[in-house]
């Protein structure tokens, strides 16, 4: 019988089974549950597995776990982000919070060392129409340890570092994360390290640079024996011939080292050139990517590297020269294929990249009057699947809604090997989220739980993989007279744990937002040409007042 057979021809039958299969053997017989359940080594190489770590010759996984439930509980969390079946909104209480409302402005999340984990947020656009980039605010996250890996309930500190020497204020430029370096010296102890592109200097959407920083967070021991933490910034002198000065693009690092910018915004227009910057060398690498078959220019989108299918995946953005006036969202899905390219390697003309349509932009009602997208495939609504939490597909595409979840200025990020979440985003902004299934290629839908935060767009959201969480800042709204937020937000990835989140307070009264609906969606915000965000045309005080006026008159 099935039932007598040795633990590890189970063991090479789990390997090929999906999480809930896995459940299911195990509930099978009391003595497979016994051998197999209490077995540390049994989930970590599952959890290997799924984080595309396992290594079939020794049928083993990199851990750092010895308990079972702790393996268990790691391996259903990997499960629970990779299927997504719901999520929930956890409000935060934290009003000493030392970062004002804004909008563009940049965030990470830093490796340091001992599992520690950093989420560096500055710049941005801030109320009354300021550039702020004078402070950096660091959220100290410490890791999990401990029966049933409770990082969740040990305190989340924070602390707002001056640094010693301040980068060009900008917003809309981005923050990239580099891998983790060793200490500086004996006092000095390195926590995380990320690269700054680009970004706007004026108001109105001008003075766009395109000068790279490096941001070291770093613990200094001094004689006293004291230790205090300390921000710096480095401008980097590149070489090779730099991509042309931009905002709202995207830059994401592959192979721990080449970060890779595409597209942006400029005073004319959006741009769609795509650069390389060697952070080994700091070259802008000539001929990296020539590419066939170029998306038109957009700004706002997001770009993941999925590397185990050798590709990059950018979803949608937005075209126009400002985030409020002019120009269309999209939702389309597009690959670029890195043909071959699978080590840190110099890259070279020979290794031809294209780019690939995966997802038509069929949804948008105001891109029907564009000609931005005449050379594309309009209407096929046939690669725009989706799934929603029960697993059936809807071939129909997104709704109005849902597209613009891949809107100018959304948030997108890979929070599995073969799972993506979108959301936020748009010129009429959401709440909503969506998330993507890289393997199959098609839009999943998640059931959502908590209170709904307010719909925005540019704001940012930082990734806590091993926690399960994304941590939520600010942000432009068209809900609120003034447009910049500063509320925060946590989105519990994986709720039917039933976790009890207690390192930062939980605003348990927080009444749910309203939801964006389709009708919204289709015919744009009537108040949205009267708002006062970041990047503005120039806005006074007094015309920002005006509009505020108007704007109150209209919804009466």
């Amino acid at each position: 019988m099935l039932i007598n057979l040795p633990e590890d021809a189970w063991r090479s039958i789990a390997i090929h089974l999906p999480p809930p299969d896995v459940l299911t053997i195990l509930s099978v017989h009391r003595s497979i549950k016994e051998h197999l359940s209490r077995s540390a080594s049994f989930w970590e190489m599952l959890l290997a597995r799924d984080r595309g770590e396992f290594d079939a010759a020794t049928a083993v996984g990199k851990s750092d776990v010895s308990n079972f439930e702790e393996a268990r509980q790691d391996f259903m969390l990997q499960s629970y982000k990779s299927h997504l079946p719901c999520v929930k909104w956890l409000p935060l209480n934290c009003p000493r919070f030392p970062l004002s409302p804004r909008e563009g402005h940049i965030a990470c999340t830093l490796d340091g060392p001992e599992n520690y984990k950093w989420i560096v947020m500055t710049g941005g656009f801030g109320s009354m129409g300021t550039i702020d980039n004078d402070a950096v605010v660091v959220i100290n996250v410490p890791p999990s340890e401990g029966l049933g890996r409770q990082s969740h309930q040990r305190v989340w500190g924070w602390d707002q570092l001056r640094p010693r020497r301040h980068a060009t204020s900008v917003y809309g430029a981005s923050l990239t994360a580099l891998p983790a370096v060793g200490s500086g010296s004996d006092k000095v102890h390195i926590l995380g390290r990320a690269v700054r592109f680009g970004g706007f200097r004026s108001g109105g959407y001008s003075n766009e640079i395109n000068e790279v920083w490096v941001l070291t967070i770093r613990d200094e021991e001094h004689d006293d024996g004291m230790l205090s933490t300390e921000a710096s910034w480095e401008k980097i002198e590149t070489s090779g011939t730099p991509p042309k000065p931009r905002a709202y693009h995207s830059a994401t690092l592959i192979h721990g080292r080449y970060l890779v910018v595409i597209g942006g915004m400029t005073p004319l227009g959006s741009c769609m050139d795509e650069s390389v910057l060697d952070t080994h060398t700091w070259e802008w690498v000539a001929d990296a990517l020539a590419c066939r078959g170029e998306p038109n220019g957009r700004h706002g989108h997001s770009v993941v590297w999925d590397n185990k299918r050798d590709r990059l995946v950018m979803f949608g953005g937005g075209s126009g020269t400002d985030l409020l006036r002019s120009g269309v969202d999209n939702n389309e899905v597009w690959e670029l294929k890195m043909k071959g390219i699978t080590a840190p390697v110099p890259l070279v003309y020979e290794k031809m990249w294209e780019w690939s349509k995966l997802h038509g932009d069929a949804t948008s009602a105001e891109d029907s009057d564009s000609d931005e997208d005449s050379d594309d495939e309009m209407g096929d609504n046939d690669s725009d699947e989706t799934v929603d939490n029960t697993g059936e597909r809807d071939t129909a595409g997104l709704s109005p809604v849902e597209s613009l979840c891949l809107g100018r200025c959304h948030n997108g990020l890979k929070i599995a090997p073969d799972t993506v979440l979108l959301m936020f985003g748009g010129r009429t902004n959401t709440n909503g989220i969506l998330a993507y299934d890289l393997r199959k290629d098609i839009f999943l839908r998640p059931k959502v739980l908590g209170p709904l935060p307010l719909p925005r767009h540019s704001g940012v959201a930082s990734l806590l993989d091993a926690a399960g969480y994304i941590f939520v800042h600010g942000g432009y709204s068209t809900d609120v007279s003034g447009g910049n937020i500063q509320d925060m937000q946590l989105l519990d990835l994986a709720p039917s744990l039933k976790r009890e989140f207690t390192a930062l307070p939980v605003d348990s009264n927080r009444r749910s937002n309203r939801a964006i609906t389709d009708e919204e969606a289709q015919q744009g915000s009537r108040f949205v040409s009267r708002g006062w965000g970041g990047g503005g045309d120039g806005n006074t005080l007094v015309q920002y007042l005006m509009a505020m006026v108007d704007r109150d008159r209209e919804r009466a």
